[in-house]
């Protein structure tokens, strides 16, 4: 029920934002069956900045042989917790997204190339969150993160045309691959779904507060529909980790 609504995900196109005509900063993830730790594909991220803001980012997803098969449009500018997103699966025309005016979010969706967009237009409660806008939450929420305090927030799951009550806390400080790292786990906050629903497992560098790692079900589907069960590790170039 909830398969789609996280990950450490970040891109797709339309839109067409003229704010930069070059990247930033480009790097990629590659996500590993997390039973058998195959390589299954790569989410590829461009990021935007105007004036020092990261602007919006375009992400393309590669299966193992380097073809693409997705993309991500993701807009920071207005609300970085809660953007304006959307996402496209070419292969079988799954499509997610919102549209973020204010405190008010279109949330569109469809399964099937065949199926008709569904969608919902509503006011979410607050704390909310959304898509990519959780590593915002993290960096904006760092410091009570940090000291182990658990933040609740509403995670908003166009797929599923609602929101879900999550919470993220650490479990502890430790390293990741030599670098100083907090990691966290996000997990449904109720008490029913959290006995179906696996938490999500969070590693994040104490320097500049980028998402190094990501365990879970992922918002890319298998050939029968269905989400992946990943491990998403991130490689990033030395001007990201070391600006």
């Amino acid at each position: 029920m909830i398969r789609k609504i996280l990950i450490f995900a970040i891109v797709f196109p339309s839109f067409l934002p003229l704010w930069a005509e070059k990247p930033k900063y480009q790097y990629f993830g590659k996500a590993y069956d997390l039973s058998t730790g195959k390589y299954i594909y790569s989410d590829n991220h461009k990021e935007y900045y105007n004036n020092g803001k990261h602007i919006y980012s375009d992400i393309q997803y590669k299966d193992a042989e380097g073809k693409v098969f997705g993309t991500k449009h993701i807009e920071f500018d207005k609300n970085a917790e809660v953007p304006t997103f959307k996402t496209e699966d070419f292969r079988d025309g799954y499509i997610e997204g919102a549209d973020v005016k204010g405190r008010s979010v279109r949330l569109f969706s469809k399964r099937k190339k065949e199926d008709p967009l569904s969608e919902k237009t509503y006011t979410p409660k607050t704390p909310a969150v959304m898509d990519g806008g959780f590593d915002y939450f993290v960096r904006n929420n760092w410091e009570p993160l940090s000291k182990g305090e658990r933040l609740s927030f509403h995670f908003l799951a166009p797929i599923q045309l609602d929101d879900y009550k999550f919470a993220a806390e650490k479990i502890r400080d430790g390293e990741w691959k030599g670098r100083p790292a907090l990691y966290l786990r996000l997990e449904v906050d109720n008490f029913l779904l959290k006995q179906v629903v696996k938490p999500f497992l969070l590693v994040y560098d104490v320097q500049t507060r980028r998402i190094l790692q990501f365990e879970g079900l992922s918002n890319i589907n298998d050939e029968n529909g269905k989400s992946l069960k990943v491990k998403i590790v991130y490689d990033y170039p030395k001007e990201v980790l070391e600006p």
